[in-house]
């Protein structure tokens, strides 16, 4: 789990960390970040996770919301 602030990284950092974080965590077992942003801190896009995004949790101030991702 993670709660670290991507948004503040840049780009190549983010997508690094999450391509570490899947070479250190156990087959299929799943990345997880605690974010503000409403958006994803690892572009949609990218080709190496899947991801999947809770409801905007509104009664946290701010509002949060919880990514997962999993290797593609």
């Amino acid at each position: 789990m993670s709660g670290l602030p991507l948004f503040t990284k840049p780009l190549k950092y983010r997508l690094r960390l999450l391509a570490d974080a899947f070479t250190l965590l156990a087959p299929d077992a799943p990345f997880v970040q605690f974010t503000y942003a409403g958006v994803s801190p690892i572009p949609r896009a990218y080709s190496g996770a899947r991801a999947q995004a809770s409801e905007r949790i509104w009664l946290n101030l701010p509002p949060a919301r919880v990514w997962v991702y999993r290797k593609a």
